[in-house]
């Protein structure tokens, strides 16, 4: 029985990650829940599966939902409560899947206490990355990534000598957009971004692929992953995501990774790993698949990608200086305050504005993201 600590329960990661532990009732507990202000949910979940931990970390507190918690039950709110879950009833891992810089703290604690981590947070990574690196090499801790390109690459790389690797290669889905010229795109709406062709996954990480930002997250992503320079990280538009992700050696083998577009394959791998459970998605039909095709990313449609990619190369405080005005610029398009294409101006404004801010601390890291979010929602 492996105990598991969900870190954004309510959110759409969350709720695929319940379906596994639930269908798989004598190899999972659960131990602690978090939701951000979806607290119904939160409670009618916890108490059916028996958590001895509830977050909502949306609020500094809450005397109603307090209340409402069953005896023997802890209640916690705000990060605090992230990084309270991620101990109460000693999980054996921890299911990182909160929306962005938020994943930090929790990840940190992790680390910290030698417990293993399940990622569906890109953030963490990319803000905090040069400190996560540092901190696994004295760590216990496994980082399992839930995230289909970034599982792809760790399963093509799990116990395969990385000498004569030439490249890792991302594969994009290019989204709602591909096929629209660079002047609709840029006038497209929530609901039309929100049409992603493949995935279900939440509005943020939605909105993300549509701009080919969660690209450029996942190049940063993959960069502390696996310890490989981001020259090494290539994109590749594949329209029908039936392959996740590759890796070529310098001899021209690759080696790719296929399966089901389901988010809950990867979430399922990161729960039992080193055992592989009978799959709750399905199975490729090999004979189904007559096309599999591949396109080069349009950096001029989606300039997002390019601006991930410029970040990394700079490194110092630029990835966390572009992560902050992505998601300052996204919640302010979700609530239709700006256009789409503004997602991306703002993120070019900020990176220019803001580049001698630092990030060498957790502090410094916190501090440079709140000051970039501030200035977008108040500027843009």
């Amino acid at each position: 029985m492996k105990k598991i600590a969900i870190l954004g329960a309510t959110g759409s990661v969350g709720r695929q990650a319940l379906d596994i532990i639930e269908k798989f009732p004598d190899r999972f507990k659960v131990t602690a829940l978090t939701a951000h202000r979806s607290s119904d949910e939160l409670l009618e979940t916890a108490k059916r599966l028996g958590a001895c931990y509830v977050g909502l970390t949306g609020c500094n507190g809450d005397l109603e939902f307090e209340k409402k918690v069953p005896k023997g039950m802890k209640a916690g709110f705000g990060i605090q409560g992230l990084v309270e879950s991620c101990t109460a009833g000693n999980p054996d891992i921890v299911l990182i899947a909160v929306v962005g810089i938020a994943g930090l703290p929790p990840l940190i604690e992790c680390l910290d206490r030698g417990i293993d981590v399940a990622l569906a947070n890109k953030e963490s990574l990319v803000c905090g990355g040069h400190i996560v690196k540092q901190k696994q090499k004295t760590s216990k801790s496994e980082l399992f990534p839930v995230d289909s390109e970034l599982c792809a690459i760790y399963q093509c790389l799990n116990g395969v000598d990385t000498t004569g690797l030439r490249r890792i290669i991302l594969t994009a889905s290019g989204g709602p957009f591909f096929d629209w010229d660079k002047e609709s795109i840029q006038k497209a709406t929530v609901e039309q971004a929100l049409c992603h062709p493949n995935w279900r996954m939440g509005k943020k990480i939605t909105v993300d692929c549509a701009t080919y930002m969660n690209k450029g997250l996942e190049i940063i992503e993959a960069r502390w992953l696996f310890d490989v320079p981001p020259d090494k990280i290539d994109v590749v538009v594949h329209r029908q995501s039936i392959i996740h992700s590759m890796i070529e050696y310098n001899d021209g083998a690759v080696i790719a990774q296929l399966g089901p577009t389901d988010m809950r394959q990867p979430i399922q791998y990161a729960f039992g790993h080193p055992e592989r459970l009978n799959s709750v998605v399905g199975h490729l039909d090999f004979t189904q698949l007559k096309t599999l095709t591949f396109d080069v990313p349009d950096t001029d449609k989606f300039p997002c990608l390019k601006h991930a990619q410029n970040a990394i190369r700079a490194g110092g405080a630029m990835p966390i200086i572009m992560n902050a005005a992505n998601e300052a610029a996204v919640e302010l398009f979700l609530e239709k305050k700006i256009a789409f294409g503004d997602i991306e101006k703002s993120v070019a404004f900020a990176m220019n504005k803001f580049s001698d801010l630092k990030a060498n601390t957790l502090i410094e890291i916190y501090t440079t993201d709140k000051e970039v979010k501030d200035y977008v929602y108040h500027n843009i």
